[in-house]
């Protein structure tokens, strides 16, 4: 073989590695965006603490186990994977990417994540759990994957905590309000909330436009749009939980009694909340159908969050997480593994 041909076939080899190198390069950087209403969890499940998040036939979960560290499994317990060493906090989940919010800093013990570069922060990571990337680095709240868009609580020692988006690729962060505002609830291309600070009505935020109007002048919290209306716990009604049509009008009280939190089915035909501030504390379930009400278990419980075959809760000193089967009505603690 001539030496010329000799280097042809290494100039060719060489172009081969590169293309493929570049290729492999792009496949692992690409991001993957989604259509303008995808949902990154539920609003109840976030307003819930994010500790878990339904997407497709997988739960993503914080493993109270392992110290808070990011985890997966199927729709009934099996095939557990550890995703992340990370502690982590408002898990959001599309078709290609789980984002969390991480807080290493609460972490029993020092993480063994090499990739650890900030104990704090908003992260986007693979469902495998490669190829994490960085969206915000200091300490945040709450936050919500709605489009392409991660809405959170941003804080720093300057401002405090204000409201800011953040696209999913990491880019055009802004600051779209000076309110810590909790982003859960989405729907219709809007941002419904309850103001902090200015009053406290429930407001709806358009997304594209970021024009705000107050839809109902009450003391409220915790507000969920949906289809039938948006549901909130009233302050000014010792704590009940109420609905109300997107035009303010036709308050409906669902539970009279003081609501601490909540969440709602997948169907929106069953709410799950707490009952405080009493000597009958407990969890109950209600049926929008009939209005019938049961307990599920007596004391003081929160972090509802809520998944197609079961509804997760913890109890108030985090010494027990329960799992309830709304379907065969069971009730059982919930232990996940702990995987390396």
């Amino acid at each position: 073989m001539s030496v010329k041909l000799k280097r042809n076939l290494l100039l060719i080899t060489l172009f081969f590695i590169l293309v493929i190198i570049t290729l492999v390069h792009y496949i692992n950087t690409r991001t993957y965006y989604n259509s303008p209403t995808t949902y990154g969890s539920t609003a109840g499940n976030l307003y819930n603490g994010g500790l878990f998040c339904q997407q497709g036939d997988l739960v993503y979960f914080s493993n109270f186990e392992d110290d808070g560290a990011l985890y997966r499994m199927d729709l009934n317990f099996n095939n557990v994977e550890k995703i992340s060493d990370d502690k982590i906090s408002y898990i959001n989940a599309d078709n290609h990417y789980i984002y969390y919010s991480r807080i290493n800093y609460t972490k029993e013990s020092g993480s063994s994540n090499l990739f650890s570069f900030y104990n704090r922060g908003v992260y986007r990571i693979d469902h495998d759990g490669s190829n994490l990337v960085l969206l915000y680095k200091d300490p945040s709240g709450l936050l919500a994957l709605y489009g392409n868009h991660i809405y959170y609580q941003h804080y720093n020692t300057k401002t405090g905590t204000t409201f800011y988006p953040v696209g999913m690729d990491g880019a055009n962060e802004e600051n779209i309000n000076d309110e810590p505002l909790l982003p859960a609830s989405f729907y219709g291309g809007s941002l419904y909330y309850a103001g902090v600070t200015q009053d406290h009505a429930i407001h709806a935020m358009n997304v594209e436009t970021k024009q705000d109007q107050i839809i109902y002048d009450g003391n409220c919290y915790m507000p969920i749009a949906t289809k039938e209306g948006i549901y909130y716990i009233s302050l000014e009604d010792n704590y009940a939980l109420c609905r109300i049509d997107y035009d303010g009008s036709n308050k409906i009280v669902i539970v009279e009694e003081f609501c601490s939190t909540y969440n709602i089915s997948p169907d929106g035909n069953t709410i799950y909340y707490q009952i405080d501030g009493g000597d009958n504390n407990r969890i109950c379930k209600i049926e929008l159908s009939t209005m019938d009400s049961e307990t599920i278990l007596d004391g003081n419980y929160k972090n509802i969050h809520v998944t197609s075959n079961y509804i997760f809760f913890r109890d108030f000193n985090e010494t027990k997480n329960y799992a309830y089967q709304p379907v065969s009505g069971t009730l059982k603690t919930f232990h996940a593994p702990v995987m390396k």
